[in-house]
């Protein structure tokens, strides 16, 4: 048997500790993609490497249908971050959106879903309804009926999009896949008010955003409360959990998961957010970003820790040589370099990368 090979291997890494990944052959890299924003401790941090096997000891599994301590301890420490009445517990960021698309239309009872140009919400048929590019969707056919999609950053565009036929409207507050795209203050607060007039459900995608930008959610820049906030990536540091949070009530048996809020999945959440806390990580993230500019470099966009060089040229190519100099990074689109590095990383190792990687794209093509 082998893989389904749906995506392409560019390194086989063995290990990792801190900023780092070693490959088979011994050789270190700067890992400034960490699992696409999942390692925000970095790897092997030991604190939580400490907490995830006591509770590997203790219990693993416990069924939706019972209560637990870790539980109670994940919920205690999200209380310090933000202000919803509810949280369900998923496995990844996909299963968030799906709740989060179920929760409007069961408030609202509407079906319809206003989504964007250039998102991308998850891969499952709800979530990729919601996602734009034709690649993600092309042979799934026929998708959820009742999402349309509008420009992002548009005002316009959604003041004709929002009716009283609308049950919710979805939004990256920066657009990952998308290419790094920062949502506008005026676009979000249009998005606000809109949905607010017409009893619509505003829903902030945060599964790629959320904990980088110098604030828990992306969206607090914008002085904006969502109805409904996904998360995911890096809310487990690594293991595979995601929060949809709101002050939606659903009734009991209206969605689940078997997995989900698993004591173990619980305490990756409480211990993840109590270090980030400790540390003041999530605040200091907004103090690294970088921009790096040169010859083949059009801009760099983002917030914090969620960085997007756009090149002039395909950015596959640069990519690669940059791995050969010992850096990983990848792509968010076709000309965008995405830099999603751990917030453990130092503002002045920033600044090394940012010399770094404007050496190998100037002198590179």
């Amino acid at each position: 048997m082998r893989e389904m090979p749906l995506y392409r291997k560019r390194l086989k890494v063995v290990r990792g500790e801190g900023l780092y990944v070693w490959d088979s052959e011994g050789r270190p890299y700067l890992d400034l993609i960490a699992g696409i924003g999942v390692n925000v401790l970095g790897h092997a941090h030991p604190e939580w490497i400490l907490d995830m096997s006591r509770q590997m000891e203790k219990l693993t599994v416990a069924g939706p249908m019972f209560d637990h301590e870790e539980r109670d301890e994940m919920l205690e420490e999200l209380s310090h971050w933000v202000d919803y009445e509810y949280v369900y517990m998923g496995n990844s960021g996909t299963e968030a959106v799906e709740a989060a698309i179920k929760f409007a239309r069961l408030y609202t009872g509407r079906s319809e879903i206003v989504a964007m140009s250039n998102a991308f919400h998850g891969r499952t048929l709800g979530s990729l309804s919601a996602t734009w590019k034709s690649k993600y969707r092309e042979g799934f056919g026929p998708l959820v009926p009742g999402f349309k999609h509008i420009p992002f950053n548009n005002v316009e565009a959604a003041k004709d999009a929002i009716t009283k036929e609308t049950a919710g409207v979805i939004f990256e507050p920066i657009q990952g896949e998308g290419g790094i795209v920062p949502a506008k203050e005026e676009f979000v607060k249009t998005l606000r008010d809109l949905t607010e007039d017409v009893g619509a459900v505003l829903i902030a995608d945060e599964v790629q955003s959320g904990l980088r930008t110098g604030s828990f959610l992306a969206v607090e820049h914008y002085k904006v409360k969502p109805d409904v906030v996904t998360m995911g990536k890096g809310i487990g540091n690594g293991f595979p959990v995601s929060l949809t949070m709101t002050d939606i009530e659903v009734p009991r048996g209206k969605h689940g998961s078997t997995f989900g809020g698993n004591p173990l999945a619980c305490k990756a959440v409480s211990v993840t957010l109590r270090i980030l806390r400790r540390e003041r990580l999530v605040e200091k993230a907004g103090e690294k970003f970088i921009e790096v500019s040169g010859e083949h470099v059009v801009t760099t966009r983002g917030r914090g820790l969620m960085i997007g060089i756009v090149m002039r040229r395909p950015a596959g190519k640069y990519v690669q040589a940059l791995q050969e100099r010992g850096i990983l990074v990848n792509t968010a689109g076709n000309r965008v370099i995405r830099l999603l590095p751990p917030l453990i990383i130092e503002r002045g190792k920033m600044l090394e990368v940012k010399a770094e990687l404007e050496g190998v794209l100037n002198d590179f093509l």
